[in-house]
């Protein structure tokens, strides 16, 4: 590919910064559901729904928008890129799994898998797997590493891999992957236009279906094969939504919050656990929208730190080396070099 993309892909992508920011906000809430019934028994009814509704999307849609970045990043040269990726995805990775290590327990330490899947940090260890993924099949249209992602996890799907050990989940990383590719292998299209309503309109009644199958049986609905297709639709539509979305002020919000949302989605659980355990409220829909707004609160101070605390999220460059500026046409340029400011991280 080369390097000058047509005119149509110049200037920021807003849009992708609104989806993050969106699915930064959803990933939250469901991660302040999931503690406050654990510590407290019980959560705001709604916060459930939300969470629960929004399950399918969440991930998928970071990981599209992260894929999108995998062609650009790739023109690097390969020691570039993956040193790139130690700095900004393995490192954060460990840094933050210590964290909750001393927050949870150290005895979680002991299980090798709770290292792999068992944290919110997979994530980062996924993306980093995919990217090295992505390198080692550069040769090969992403499409079609999305389709053997989709085959494979078909595949241990009937070999029952989503039962050996429910909670760690072994066949995650593959079932992801095939979000990460597609958005690599949609890159330009996204980019170039907006999408057609004829991908906004189905998307949404198939992603509204979708999440009312998701409420009802309360887990992320597992189909092999058609999941991935309905998600993926759903992201597409919700792309195409972000797209038309006059930038008022609470759009812009999202988009700024987006812009940040690696550190958004590293800092926010570990507050999320801190108030749970050191606050003694009863289980109300006032105690849920407190935890979101000093968790919302907290992670916006942690944004306007960064310019101290960057070492929390990415390796420090070696002294006296210079970081060239991101170019201001790049439509992903604040994350040309080491991705630490999104979840294209993140």
């Amino acid at each position: 590919m080369s390097s000058l993309e047509p005119g149509p892909l110049q200037g920021r992508q807003h849009w992708m910064d609104l989806l993050r920011g969106a699915a930064i906000l959803l990933v939250i809430v469901h991660h302040i559901s999931i503690v406050q019934q654990v510590w407290d028994g019980g959560t705001a009814p709604e916060a459930v729904l939300l969470s629960e509704a929004a399950k399918p999307f969440r991930m998928p849609a970071l990981l599209f928008a992260s894929g999108i970045l995998l062609p650009r990043s790739l023109e690097k040269p390969a020691g570039r890129f993956l040193l790139g990726k130690v700095r900004s995805l393995l490192w954060p990775w460990l840094l933050w799994s210590l964290l909750m290590l001393a927050i949870m327990g150290w005895g979680f330490g002991t299980d090798p898998l709770w290292w792999v899947n068992g944290m919110y940090t997979w994530f980062l260890l996924a993306l980093f797997v995919y990217y090295v993924v992505g390198l080692l099949t550069r040769r090969i249209p992403p499409m079609w590493v999305a389709l053997a992602s989709l085959v494979a996890w078909t595949v241990m799907q009937q070999f029952g891999s989503a039962l050996i050990d429910p909670t760690y989940r072994p066949d995650k990383f593959v079932y992801y992957a095939v979000f990460f590719f597609a958005g690599a292998a949609l890159r330009r299209v996204v980019l170039a236009r907006t999408l057609p309503l004829w991908v906004l309109a189905p998307g949404l009644l198939l992603a509204l279906g979708w999440a009312a199958l998701a409420v009802r049986i309360d887990r992320d609905p597992e189909v092999p094969v058609l999941s991935q297709l309905v998600v993926l639709a759903a992201v597409l539509s919700g792309v195409a939504l972000a797209q038309r979305l006059p930038r008022v002020r609470a759009v812009r919000v999202l988009e700024w919050l987006g812009r940040h949302s690696i550190v958004l989605y590293l800092v926010h659980l570990p507050v999320i656990e801190l108030l749970a355990r050191h606050l003694d409220l009863p289980p109300s829909r006032a105690t849920s929208a407190l935890f979101f707004l000093v968790t919302l609160g907290v992670c916006v101070l942690a944004v306007l730190l960064r310019p101290v605390t960057g070492f929390l999220y990415t390796v420090p460059a070696p002294r006296g080396t210079r970081r060239v500026p991101p170019v201001a046409s790049n439509p992903s340029a604040d994350a040309q070099e080491t991705e630490p400011r999104q979840l294209s991280v993140p």
